[in-house]
């Protein structure tokens, strides 16, 4: 019996077996096998390969093909690594293609029967005469070589192959390891040839049903459960279909079309040519041409380096559940992407201390989607150093504002107090000021722009997603009579104690900075962008509620000027209240699981009353133990809802 030797080795180690042939070869002789060569190849499948098949081609084909130190654990791990791509190969080399027109013929037959409607039983046996037979390559275990490192042996191509440990790991001599090997293979294969005849069994197989017809429609041959996985494929298949033609629409479809809409009403207003590359023929805006379009155009933005050149509309109908221009365009059809629009606060329109403006962040940048350009969790210093400056033109007057304040601030009460940015006028210049101190705090951006209570805001406000229902608000002052529209962006810099609302503490960690009032800090000498004269000190401002909204009176205290408006958010500027009212705010605490605990109305400033400790029941695995309250209620300044805060411990028996 004729012996070859394959003996592998990594790149950087050292092979010496092929210059022991002649050992090798007298310890085979004595076992009654002839050693034909010892080749040498890297220790990877594709080597390995490679030269098992140069060897079952030569005309001096050995019966045992022994691969010396390939096997480098105790588990079949090193096998299956380097020798599972073989084995497959020998499987593939013993069993015979399948007919190509073998699914035509079958689906004929099985139709014909289902046609003629012959029994399930007739049907079950004609598909079992079209199974198909394959071979199964049998992997035998060689056994212990030494140290519990085991070999396996296999066929292929019709030569038995045997994979041996390496040498060092057995504690055995080479010529060992192979005589053994090569004893064992061979009575491994005699022993097993009535079961496996050849190293394999065959197995009885339908193939893989080959093109779109038999793979993705159902047919009058297929089984019920065979129709049902195509219906299955096919209605997955829609609704892929759907959802891609759904996020073509809504990405690609909408986005150019809101280009169009929009190009169409920026050469009108700038007075471009028809290819709207041309310079215009008018150097201001044509409000006469957009007055004929819509006469609910109120102004125009304009942001330099963003998309941001769009029409502002004012619907006066507007109100706190219902803003006509969130979904609808300057041609008043139903438009996702909306428009840009004031807010409903604003009751004078564009003549506000400070015009809010609102509009979505889209997610081609265009609309407000460009705001994100100054900043994100930290702002975009940069950016701002590019465009310090927006331009808002009225049919009144054509205005350039100096931005003073890019910050993030929360919608939900979950997630901090909640700061009121969108009034449009003030109760007074105190309340003005407060207002612009709030903002400035808040920056994440140190903008080198004065301000004053003589100024005129302009306040831009789109979604992020920062938090969940974040907003970013862009503020800017517009600039004064004489006053060069310069910034020394130079000066700017980025502002490491903005405030955020307290869920950004809550996840980054650190604690709130403090937040006060204009006078407060400007006594204190903590204000340095302020240039005015400061005649408001003594100057009253009524308190509001976390909304913006001027809170009733509870008590029969009345003003004895001015009136205030709950709607609007803001009282007459210059009011001046004589008895301060009491303010109440409204505290829930609700349970783990959202049901309310207790409500309570609370005096503004006050502590809220603790109710009982709640309860979480365990569950399989974890005990919880309530350990306090989401939300500080030790001095209420604004309606909350408050949830409990438990910890989950693992009970003894699952601790270990």
């Amino acid at each position: 019996m004729y012996i070859e030797i394959i003996s592998v080795s990594k790149k950087k180690e050292t092979d010496t077996l092929p210059d022991r042939r002649q050992e090798l070869s007298q310890t085979l002789n004595k076992y009654g096998f002839t050693l034909n060569d010892v080749k040498k190849t890297l220790l990877n499948s594709t080597a390995i390969n490679s030269t098992l098949n140069k060897i079952v081609k030569s005309d001096s084909k050995p019966d045992v093909v022994i691969i010396t130190n390939a096997l480098r654990t105790k588990d079949s791990k090193s096998f299956k690594k380097y020798f599972v791509e073989t084995v497959v190969a020998a499987e593939r080399g013993e069993s015979e293609p399948v007919p190509k027109d073998y699914w035509k013929k079958r689906n004929k037959v099985i139709k014909e029967a289902r046609i003629r409607k012959a029994p399930e039983e007739e049907i079950k046996k004609l598909e079992d005469s079209f199974l198909l037979t394959r071979k199964k390559a049998k992997v035998f275990s060689l056994g212990d070589f030494g140290n519990k490192y085991k070999g396996y042996c296999f066929m292929y191509k019709g030569v038995r192959v045997a994979a041996v440990p390496k040498e060092e790991l057995t504690g055995h001599e080479i010529n060992e390891i192979i005589a053994l090997a090569a004893a064992r293979t061979t009575e491994i294969f005699e022993n097993s040839a009535n079961d496996y005849p050849d190293g394999f069994s065959e197995v009885k197989y339908e193939p893989e049903k080959t093109g779109f017809v038999n793979r993705y429609i159902p047919l009058r041959s297929d089984s019920k459960k065979e129709v049902a996985r195509k219906c299955v494929v096919i209605a997955a298949f829609m609704v892929f279909l759907a959802a891609l033609g759904l996020l073509f629409y809504n990405m690609i479809y909408l986005s150019l079309r809101n280009a169009q809409i929009n190009g169409e009403i920026q050469r009108i207003a700038h007075g471009y040519d028809e290819e709207g590359d041309g310079e215009g023929k008018n150097k201001g805006i044509d409000w006469d041409a957009l007055k004929r379009i819509n006469k609910e155009i109120v102004g125009w933005l304009k942001v330099d380096k963003t998309q941001i050149d769009y029409p502002v509309l004012w619907h006066k109908g507007d109100d706190m559940n219902s803003q006509y221009y969130l979904d609808h365009n300057y041609k008043n059809e139903y438009d996702s992407y909306g428009s840009v629009f004031l807010d409903y606060r604003c009751k004078n329109g564009t003549d506000c201390k400070n015009v809010v403006l609102h509009a979505h962040h889209m997610n081609d940048g265009s609309m407000f989607g460009n705001l994100m350009n100054y900043g994100g969790t930290t702002g975009n210093l940069e950016f701002y150093q590019k465009v310090p400056l927006i331009e808002f033109d009225t049919p009144k007057a054509n205005g350039k504002y100096k931005i003073i304040s890019v910050f993030k601030t929360n919608t939900l009460s979950s997630h901090g107090e909640f700061f009121n940015y969108m009034i449009g006028d003030f109760q007074n210049e105190k309340d003005f000021m407060n207002y612009v101190y709030n903002v400035r705090i808040r920056s994440l951006i140190n903008c080198p722009v004065t301000v004053n209570e003589d100024d005129e805001l302009i306040t831009l406000s789109t979604c992020s997603y920062e938090y969940t229902n974040f907003r970013t608000v862009v503020v800017a002052r517009k600039v004064r009579i004489g006053e060069s529209e310069k910034v020394d962006v130079k000066k700017a810099s980025l502002n490491s104690g903005a405030v955020w609302p307290q869920v950004y503490y809550s996840s980054m960690g650190g604690t709130r900075p403090k937040v006060t009032d204009f006078t407060t800090e400007y006594l204190a000498k903590n204000i340095k962008w302020y240039d005015g004269k400061f005649r408001f000190k003594d100057q009253k401002v009524q308190v509001t509620d976390g909304h913006g909204t001027t809170a009733p009176p509870t008590t029969k205290a009345a003003t004895t000027s001015g009136s205030t408006s709950g709607s609007t958010g803001s009282s007459t500027a210059g009011t001046r209240s004589t008895t301060k009212p009491v303010v109440y705010c409204t505290v829930k605490f609700i349970n783990y699981d959202g049901s309310k605990i207790s409500e309570q109305k609370v005096e503004y400033g006050k502590a809220a009353k603790k109710p009982k400790d709640p309860v979480k029941p365990s569950d399989t695995y974890y005990d919880y133990i309530f350990k306090g309250w989401q939300l500080d209620f030790s001095k209420v300044t604004y309606n909350m809802v408050i949830a409990p805060k438990f910890e989950p411990k693992l009970k003894p028996q699952y601790a270990q």
